[in-house]
């Protein structure tokens, strides 16, 4: 899958020439050099940030990022990359700008937005404010479907006769978001079961080719465990595939 097809849609990637800049994009590990992808929010081109994996830049972005994540520089700076020789990407971007500083370094959600009425091809999903509870044309959702603290649709997609919806139930501290897929069709409305890490730092993407939904999370500790147990937790990723009524994770399927 080109990577042109699932970046287009991020809001605020930058484009930047400028030193002390935010840069975001979604990383891929490759050697000696991997590098960000982004699209320019001008014309849309796909953007390459390489980046030496044993410098300083290096090491900072490969130790707080994971490959197929969204990742944020929150100061950085870039300069034209004109010998591109050791890059060994399959893509070919527009541009390359090496990245030659980075700070403030992390992975970034991507959704969306937090939407509580979405109208669907078949009728409208919304969430009730007062009790977070999912309605389907005005009525609750049976069995029950009801969030913690909020409910929210953070992602859609058409696909074929379906509409497939991302829905984000958020908690507390101890686990700050769930997630579920709810299918809209002619057929009415099905939900899969929750899942997820914990964390909320998603990167949602679809592919058209297999008709499959893909969410890739990070790792999460409870707020009760040691800092590097967190570390250890955050630099983990786990990957949930939805397509044709079935949700894997990892590979293996989810019953």
């Amino acid at each position: 899958m080109k990577k042109t097809s699932v970046i287009l849609g991020l809001a605020a990637c930058t484009w930047t020439f400028a030193a002390a800049e935010p840069v975001k994009g979604v990383l891929e590990k490759s050697a000696p050099y991997s590098a960000l992808f982004s699209a320019s929010p001008e014309s849309g081109d796909l953007i390459g940030y390489p980046f030496k994996n044993q410098s300083a830049v290096g090491k900072a972005i490969l130790g707080n990022c994971l490959p197929g994540m969204l990742c944020k520089i929150g100061k950085g700076a870039t300069r034209n990359m004109d010998n591109t020789d050791a890059l060994k990407f399959a893509d070919h971007p527009s541009g390359w700008l090496e990245i030659t500083q980075a700070k403030d370094v992390g992975m970034d959600t991507v959704v969306f937005g937090y939407e509580k009425k979405l109208k669907t091809r078949f009728g409208v999903v919304s969430v009730r404010e007062d009790d977070n509870l999912l309605l389907f044309k005005g009525k609750p959702v049976a069995p029950a479907i009801e969030g913690n603290s909020s409910l929210a649709i953070v992602a859609n997609y058409e696909i074929g006769q379906t509409d497939v919806l991302l829905l984000q139930d958020n908690g507390g501290t101890a686990c700050p978001a769930l997630f579920r897929f709810i299918t809209v069709s002619a057929a009415g409305l099905r939900t899969t079961p929750e899942f997820g890490s914990c964390s909320d730092i998603i990167y949602p993407s679809m592919d058209s080719k297999t008709s499959t939904v893909t969410v890739t999370m990070n790792g999460f500790m409870g707020p009760a465990n040691s800092e590097a147990d967190k570390n250890k937790a955050y630099m983990t990723k786990t990957v949930f595939r939805f397509a044709n009524g079935q949700m894997t994770e990892n590979g293996k399927l989810v019953k």
